[in-house]
């Protein structure tokens, strides 16, 4: 977990705020980290273009406050962060996996939130967290270029994200009709892929 900048480390200690006391609103984080008003604003803004907080329903009855809690990728973000933050993980899901809001956020990626399958729930939550930012890792090396992919792969990945766009879709089909080498590279490539999933899938058993 790298060292953290003063800008993150802020960002840290606000997120550790709604993870201990949250949801919490904008004032209500100010009387639990005593940070001003004005930083914490900033810095809950940030957090939600992010997708690492979100706002939760309100439980307070009345006039409604607007309150944040976190995202899923909000917390696999700082759990690759901070090593305290990472020991507390399966504390924390099962303090959160009571707010409705966060049970919608597991029940997203297919946890299961049953009460009495809490124990191997938190188990494979934090399972989640470490496999992840495995993944998280991988993909900060590949964008900082200290992991090299090969151009094949890379245009693989790029294609099938292009793939939901008609006009490229088509465009691709008639390459691949026209091209044997290009037909050839995406044959091998998805044949590697299946023969891997197949290996996968055994190891299951």
């Amino acid at each position: 977990m790298a060292d953290m900048s003063t800008s993150q480390k802020t960002a840290m200690d606000i997120f550790n705020g709604i993870m201990e006391y949250g949801p919490l609103t904008l004032y209500s984080a100010n009387a639990k980290t005593k940070m001003p008003i004005g930083t914490i604003h900033r810095h809950f803004k940030q957090l939600e273009q992010e997708g690492k907080i979100r706002v939760y329903q309100s439980k307070n009855k009345g006039r409604k406050k607007i309150e944040y809690g976190p995202t899923i990728y909000g917390i696999l973000s700082f759990y690759r962060q901070d090593k305290e933050f990472a020991k507390k993980i399966q504390n924390y899901f099962l303090i959160w996996i009571e707010n409705k809001d966060f049970q919608a956020e597991l029940e997203k990626e297919g946890f299961d939130i049953a009460h009495e399958n809490l124990k191997k729930s938190k188990q494979v939550f934090q399972k989640y967290m470490d496999y992840f930012s495995a993944v998280e890792g991988q993909i900060d090396m590949i964008k900082r270029g200290d992991d090299v992919v090969s151009r094949d792969t890379l245009i693989m990945i790029s294609s099938g994200m292009l793939s939901s766009n008609p006009q490229y879709q088509k465009l691709w089909a008639e390459l691949y009709s026209s091209l044997p080498g290009m037909r050839k590279s995406l044959d091998d490539y998805m044949q590697n892929m299946i023969r891997s999933y197949k290996i996968f899938k055994k190891s299951l058993k």
